[in-house]
């Protein structure tokens, strides 16, 4: 199976995303792409105001572990929080000594974070994108498309891979459009390629060793095929969520039970020529916090458990101050609310009483002091529910 340069690949990228959506859906996701906030991140400075109050005003930076320490509040979690998120989580905070805080919040500096170009244009490869960052600004960084406008065509699918919107490349160049000139945000990809692509060829994206195009037969390939073509999946990949999109629809397909050989029907699933197989970036987390060692978030392993004596393992243990007997998991299952799970930890650990917990994609699990008193309060929730929102994204 030949092999095209994964960024110039002049023939063809994929032929499918908006191309086949009905007017209605391109719309919502044009839409989508517009209202995008922009999502707090590592790095980014942040100014801080609270009307009538200049002692609280405050320029901060947002710590590698994604908080940062504030008056009043304490240690604030930011990473993953839209500006109003975090405003709101401010107030909230504050108000336990103000009354009803007028706060405000401004991004001054952001992290450059990326975006990637593939296709028919000068200059292919990944570009930073800040708050404001829109399609113009990285078609003019990458010198734009490899030929006219009028014979291109491209696609904006965004981050995660769940949404893609036809970009008119004419109306766009030639300003005539401006509703074109979508907002991006970190994670983007836009793919460009001419009108006239070749039949046989598939795209693969994401976190795979060789992103880029490939030939393939006119019936199609297996998955795994193609991605051992792409040099497999990277350690980062989200096996279990990969998805193929095919005419203007996303399928999503477990490879883990393809790559362990374990499921035989897997196999029969094909990628056909102009479809893109994408193996996203494995970001499900859970959080080990209050009195453990490390208290921190820890990477979920994709179609695996994490236990919970596992994950109070990998926090280095409870301290000689925490709880054992009153620990809690956090869970949101999507719900107004999260739900609370009372856990023994010692009777885990001596393997009594209910079986080891499996946590969760967002779990937190919160092990108090003794001089709680055992069991879980309000102040408790509300201080970890910023948390949550980080591990949910």
């Amino acid at each position: 199976m030949n092999r095209h340069h994964p960024l110039r690949a002049g023939a063809a990228l994929l032929g499918l995303a908006c191309a086949g959506l009905p007017a209605t859906a391109q719309t919502a996701a044009s839409e989508s792409a517009a209202a995008r906030p922009y999502v707090l991140s590592p790095d980014d400075q942040i100014d801080i105001t609270v009307l009538g109050h200049e002692d609280l005003k405050a320029s901060v930076a947002i710590l590698p572990d994604g908080t940062f320490r504030y008056p009043i509040v304490g240690t604030v979690h930011a990473a993953g929080l839209t500006v109003e998120g975090l405003t709101r989580a401010l107030a909230r905070g504050l108000s336990d000594q103000l009354n009803q805080p007028q706060v405000t919040v401004t991004v001054t500096q952001s992290r450059p974070r990326k975006v990637s170009i593939l296709g028919a244009v000068k200059s292919p490869g990944q570009y930073d994108v800040r708050p404001g960052t829109h399609l113009l600004d990285v078609l003019a960084a990458c010198g734009g498309p490899a030929q006219a406008p009028e014979l291109t065509q491209a696609t904006l699918v965004m981050a995660g891979g769940k949404q893609s919107v036809a970009v008119d490349m004419p109306g766009l160049l030639a300003g005539t459009d401006a509703a074109q000139n979508l907002p991006l945000a970190p994670g983007d990809v836009l793919l460009v390629q001419p009108r006239d692509p070749a039949l046989a060829q598939a795209q693969v994206m994401g976190e795979v060793a060789k992103p880029g195009a490939f030939d393939i037969p006119a019936d199609g390939v297996p998955a795994l095929t193609l991605l051992n073509d792409a040099g497999g999946a990277t350690p980062k990949a989200a096996l279990s969520r990969a998805q193929i999109l095919h005419a203007g629809r996303t399928q999503t397909l477990n490879l883990r039970p393809l790559m362990s050989r374990l499921d035989d029907a897997a196999g029969s699933v094909r990628v056909m020529p102009g479809d893109v197989l994408l193996l996203p970036e494995n970001t499900a987390k859970v959080a080990v916090l209050g009195e453990v060692r490390a208290p921190a978030a820890y990477d979920l392993p994709d179609g695996g458990a994490l236990s919970v004596t596992d994950a109070v393992a990998l926090a280095g243990g409870a301290t000689a101050e925490g709880d054992k007997k009153n620990a809690t998991i956090l869970r949101r299952d999507g719900a107004d609310k999260p739900t609370l799970i009372a856990v023994n930890l010692d009777d885990l650990m001596r393997g009594k009483g209910a079986p080891d917990t499996a946590l969760q994609p967002g779990d937190i699990l919160y092990v108090p002091t003794r001089k709680q008193g055992g069991g879980f309060n309000v102040m408790n929730l509300l201080s970890l529910l910023p948390f949550m929102s980080v591990l949910r994204r």
